[in-house]
């Protein structure tokens, strides 16, 4: 088991992390749909609701701002698995309360894994969304090169099993490096700056984990719409690093209905691959049928 020491400027298992406001900003939009190369209109007023409502994946930014939430070594770190609780759309410019906290530390494959639970909450107290995010970071290595497992050599990766059912596809998105920065605001890490990339030991710049899963979120808004925004759950497993210059495409395939505490609910396979068939991302979804 991971050390859990209780230093309030690094995580512990049950620390309460606090709470802070959350809007979804004019800028913040922009950036989402520019960074991402999304069209907008879809979530504009009239499309899915009568009001204009924000991507469903926006809700990546809700987990950060927190302080104390990661470990002493921050060398090497990576997002390794996202759960999301959807209850209610996102109206854009309005304010949400937000808390968070560290449910757990756990090892995992020589890494500690801090599990942070965040909490979106209404105005009037209503519980909007709650998502349970897995970052890891490494337990003893601090300088060098991180060392990557090649996705071809792993069994399963490149022989991916579709289910059967309803196929649904979006579309393939090149990814550059000037859409890591426009998607991350203009700030220098390592999801966007090389020298930041350098110095967490990864040869590249790394895509950001917020990136590729929002292409996920954007096939199930599109397909779903309401169904999704109002009940929609999801849990992804992030299996391969993308790089700048990596085409991705988002794929799901809706595979059986089933009934869970009274509700009918459609059961979705939902992943994201390369051009070479390389899977980043593989999770599942469900949405009220």
């Amino acid at each position: 088991m991971a050390d859990q020491q209780r230093d309030e400027n690094f995580a512990y298992a049950g620390k309460d992390l606090g709470s802070r406001t959350f809007s979804t900003t004019s800028e913040m939009l922009a950036n989402y749909y520019d960074g991402l190369e999304v069209e907008d209109s879809y979530y504009s007023a009239g499309s899915i609701y009568d009001q204009a409502v924000a991507p469903t994946m926006t809700l990546t930014e809700v987990d950060t701002g927190f302080r104390g939430a990661g470990m002493p070594n921050n060398f090497g770190n990576l997002w390794i698995r996202q759960q999301w609780e959807i209850n209610n759309p996102i109206i854009p410019g309005q304010e949400y309360n937000v808390t968070s906290k560290v449910m757990d530390i756990y090892d995992h494959r020589n890494r500690d894994i801090v599990l942070q639970q965040v909490s979106l909450w209404s105005p009037d107290g209503e519980l909007m969304a709650q998502g349970h995010h897995h970052q890891s970071y490494m337990q003893d290595q601090t300088s060098g090169r991180v060392a990557l497992r090649d996705p071809k050599a792993k069994g399963g990766v490149r022989t991916f099993n579709v289910p059967d059912g309803e196929f649904v596809e979006g579309s393939s998105h090149a990814i550059s490096l000037e859409m890591c920065g426009t998607f991350f605001h203009g700030n220098a890490n390592y999801h966007t700056n090389i020298d930041a990339a350098n110095e967490l030991g990864f040869d590249e710049v790394v895509v950001g984990g917020r990136m590729t899963m929002s292409y996920v979120g954007d096939l199930l808004d599109r397909h779903f719409g309401k169904a999704w925004y109002e009940g929609g759950k999801m849990d992804l497993k992030f299996t391969n690093i993308t790089w700048p210059g990596d085409s991705v495409i988002p794929k799901a395939v809706v595979t059986d209905e089933t009934v869970v505490d009274g509700e009918k609910r459609a059961n979705v396979a939902v992943w994201v691959e390369k051009e070479d068939g390389t899977v980043v991302i593989v999770g599942t979804a469900s949405v009220k049928a």
